[in-house]
């Protein structure tokens, strides 16, 4: 579909996996996957860390030395940039505001993690250890990975949803009136690889889709977006209608009346 494409298609023909969540009134403009770069920070981190590990075993399994304590720093490090991107660990550690219970539990999971991690040291090595929290990371990246083929964006001419959803599926739609601004960002990488991230204000909206990275085409659901808020309605499609009534023969000099009226139906369109 180009960019300048503003064709639609019917509910009812829309593929089956996106027509359970859609009105039969609604007019499907477009459905796909986020971009694949989403899956960029999953990979490096699985091949980065196969490559840390690996030395990092080899080095403390053999004699000890600067070579053997600069791989596990290495190995640190890339630990501490893959937990990054897995989440905010200063918010999970309570370092900002949060519910006590909350900050609590993630006080003890953290201390439960450093155990266990000690234990499996002590009773099996530490290039266990190594192994361990590599194959950790190497489960989320496959989480990812099915989460990127089961999260699509949808746009029809009265709303914009994002489906999303490995076990428990998720619909977020935001119906286009509601949508007061939009900010439309690309970076570099972003223009290189073709993917931009979008930013939707929707003050008063039950369901805000908020910050949407990693759109495929951005610069088509740009203009479909945007020809959907502002763009041309055009001529509306004619009003159907019915006509319906009773007709009465006059009868000729010198002939009885017909026993009853006629009746009849008139079938048409009219222009909006």
């Amino acid at each position: 579909m180009s960019s300048t494409d503003f064709a639609r298609v019917p509910a009812t023909d829309a593929p089956a996996s996106i027509k359970k969540y859609l009105d039969p009134s609604e007019e499907l403009v477009f459905h796909r996957l986020f971009h694949w770069a989403v899956l960029l920070e999953p990979i490096a981190v699985v091949v980065l860390g196969l490559v840390a590990t690996t030395y990092a075993d080899l080095a403390v399994r053999s004699t000890a030395g600067r070579s053997r304590e600069l791989l596990v720093v290495v190995w640190i490090v890339w630990a501490a940039w893959a937990l990054s991107t897995v989440w905010d660990y200063k918010t999970l550690l309570g370092f900002y505001k949060g519910a006590a219970v909350a900050r609590l539990f993630t006080f003890l999971l953290t201390i439960g993690v450093i155990a266990l991690a000690g234990y499996v040291g002590k009773t099996r090595g530490v290039g266990a250890v190594l192994w361990y929290g590599f194959f950790a990371f190497c489960l989320w990246a496959s989480i990812q990975i099915l989460r990127y083929f089961s999260r699509y964006l949808v746009l029809t001419q009265k709303r914009l949803i994002v489906l999303e959803g490995i076990v428990n599926r998720q619909v977020k739609s935001l119906p286009l009136p509601k949508l007061t601004d939009m900010i439309y960002q690309r970076t570099a990488l972003g223009q290189a690889l073709g993917y931009g991230t979008f930013n939707l204000e929707a003050p008063g909206a039950a369901v805000g889709l908020g910050r949407m990275p990693y759109v495929k085409d951005p610069d088509g659901t740009y203009l479909q977006i945007s020809h959907l808020l502002w763009g041309s309605e055009g001529p509306k499609p004619p009003k159907k209608i019915v006509l319906s009534g009773q007709l009465t023969e006059q009868p000729k000099p010198g002939e009885s009346a017909p026993s009853r009226p006629k009746s009849i139906t008139v079938n048409g369109e009219m222009d909006a």
